[in-house]
């Protein structure tokens, strides 16, 4: 496996390897009806809303160590005030339940700073100890983002980079369409649109092994845990894409729930 494979693997299964929003744990987009939400759940909509990363701390202690560490991710946090806020979290904060089982940070090393695109992406995960520069490492580019969200959610991913310079844009879509209509994928299939242009996605390019100066327009193929296993140059059809999934499946082992 090529190290660009690695690396987007890495990224977009980020959640996988630090077991935090995983499949099964619903996003709590409202709260429960008649219960008012819980301070970090009202943060993260706050946060989502404005276009912000959320960087929520949770703790066990109140030892020196962790005031240390959540001075730490204050002062950053106050130097961004633009693009992140933050919130800290008691794990046994019987308020905070549902936000502790959503991340399932219950039993990890404390303290931990977790950071939450905008998407509802888990990005990173700073457990222990952490400076300043490290936190910058959170932030990821929007298509790598929502990415991300839809890998942790168990799903799979059509990236179509294209725009409106890219030749046979149309013919693309047309087999990206068609392979969400069938009812045995379409639930489980996202699509994510790329332009290849957009300065702030070069490095996820280079990532998906697509090249940003492209004439043409390609769909990638991504599972769960987040490796491309397929790059399309140009017109796709179903049956193509169909095929490849089922490759993915085959390798994917009893229980595969890649496009459910």
């Amino acid at each position: 496996m090529s190290r660009r494979v690695t690396h987007i693997a890495v990224v977009l299964s980020l959640a996988t390897m630090l077991a935090v929003a995983m499949a099964g744990i619903a996003f709590a987009d409202e709260p429960t009806e008649g219960v008012a939400p819980s301070p970090a759940t009202a943060a993260l909509e706050k946060a989502a809303k404005n276009n912000k990363y959320l960087f929520i701390f949770f703790f066990s202690e109140q030892d020196a160590h962790t005031k240390a560490m959540q001075g730490v991710l204050n002062t950053a946090v106050a130097k961004m005030p633009k693009r992140a806020d933050s919130i800290a979290v008691n794990v046994a904060d019987p308020a905070e339940k549902a936000i502790v089982d959503k991340f399932r940070v219950r039993g990890a090393p404390m303290p931990l700073a977790l950071s939450i695109a905008p998407t509802g992406a888990a990005t990173k995960a700073f457990p222990k100890q952490f400076d300043e520069n490290q936190l910058q490492d959170a932030f990821v580019s929007p298509c790598t983002a929502k990415c991300m969200k839809v890998i942790q959610d168990q799903h799979m991913i059509l990236i179509c980079v294209q725009n409106g310079k890219t030749k046979l844009s149309q013919e693309a879509m047309k087999g990206v369409k068609a392979f969400m209509a069938d009812s045995r994928y379409g639930k489980g299939t996202e699509i994510v649109m790329l332009d290849p242009a957009d300065k702030a996605e070069q490095r996820f390019l280079g990532d998906l092994q697509v090249d940003p100066q492209t004439t043409t327009a390609v769909t990638v193929l991504v599972t769960p845990p987040g490796a491309p296993v397929a790059r399309f140059a140009g017109a796709v059809t179903e049956e193509q894409i169909t095929e490849k999934v089922k490759e993915a499946e085959s390798g994917c082992g009893a229980g595969c729930s890649c496009h459910q």
